[in-house]
């Protein structure tokens, strides 16, 4: 069990009923049935689904008696760090006891694995607030910043430049980029790339003298785009290509008459910041913290 802070009076009752095993595929109705009846659902799944990571040790399902009352999942594609894909407890159910069970045999899970860290991107507060007592630390945070004013973006082209749409055989040189531009916990893999490629509103490569230098990709979901990655090679930024993409973005989803577009962001993050600026993206809302636990043996 991991410890945890505080008073006595703060500690969660524990449930001599409840018990911890991996998800099996017959789970899955249950689970997606509280992925949408609960309101304490922390999901990041991004291009995947829960069928992708059955088997996976590290996607864990809480049991009392008969009755499956949340589950948790810890896994990782291309990064050498897991991110928390997903936490979810059934209505009526302590968030808190929920984790004082899952946490423990998904941190152990993960370094049988060999993962050197588990990341969570808390958009839920609920979370935020829970995870330093299990030994999370803060590690950076995310802004969303949006654009509204319907101003379009400035499409003049940057000499060299090729701005066309991402094709299958562009994935390898797609992720190698990826792996450059950012760091290795925010790597995405192959095989997210081929998911992200099947159905996208907007997915773009840019080459120069037929290099690929950068991609961009968003989608758009009723009235509302967002850009959910841009990544320039380091060997080629500061030369305009991200502006180039960044407009082709833009222009795509204020043709399909968006009201608004939205972007994440790394606060400390300056040189995107200024460029997402300069096309009249604003902050909205409030940060979200990254947190992160360290697996290693001590």
């Amino acid at each position: 069990m991991v410890a945890r802070h505080g008073t006595e009076a703060d500690m969660p009752l524990v449930r001599a009923d409840l018990f911890i095993r991996p998800a099996r595929g017959d789970d899955l109705p249950t689970l997606r049935y509280l992925m949408e009846t609960s309101q304490r659902a922390h999901l990041a799944l991004d291009w995947w689904s829960l069928d992708d990571w059955v088997g996976n040790p590290a996607f864990l399902v809480a049991q009392s008696d008969r009755r499956l009352i949340g589950f948790g999942m810890g896994v990782r594609d291309a990064s050498p760090v897991a991110w928390l894909r997903a936490l979810v407890a059934e209505d009526g159910s302590s968030p808190a006891v929920l984790l004082d069970f899952l946490i423990p045999p998904m941190l152990d899970a993960l370094r049988v694995q060999g993962v050197p860290a588990l990341a969570c991107l808390a958009w839920a507060g609920w979370l935020s607030d829970q995870l330093p007592h299990y030994g999370f630390e803060s590690v950076t945070r995310v802004m969303t910043l949006c654009k509204d004013d319907g101003i379009g973006p400035n499409r003049n082209s940057v000499a060299g430049l090729l701005v066309r749409e991402a094709q299958p055989a562009d994935l390898d040189a797609i992720t190698a980029l990826d792996h450059a531009a950012f760091d290795a916990e925010w790597w995405y893999g192959h095989n997210t790339f081929f998911r992200m490629l099947r159905d996208p509103a907007r997915f773009v490569v840019v080459e120069q003298n037929g290099e690929l230098v950068g991609y961009a990709f968003g989608d758009v979901s009723g009235l509302h785009a967002h850009v959910t990655r841009l990544a320039v090679h380091p060997a080629h930024q500061r030369r305009g290509i991200g502006a180039q993409l960044l407009a082709d973005l833009i222009a795509h989803f204020q043709a399909h008459d968006v009201a608004g577009i939205t972007v994440n962001t790394q606060t400390d993050n300056e040189a995107s910041l200024r460029l997402y600026r300069r096309f009249g993206f604003a902050a909205v809302g409030n940060p979200v913290t990254v947190w992160r636990i360290s697996l290693a043996v001590t």
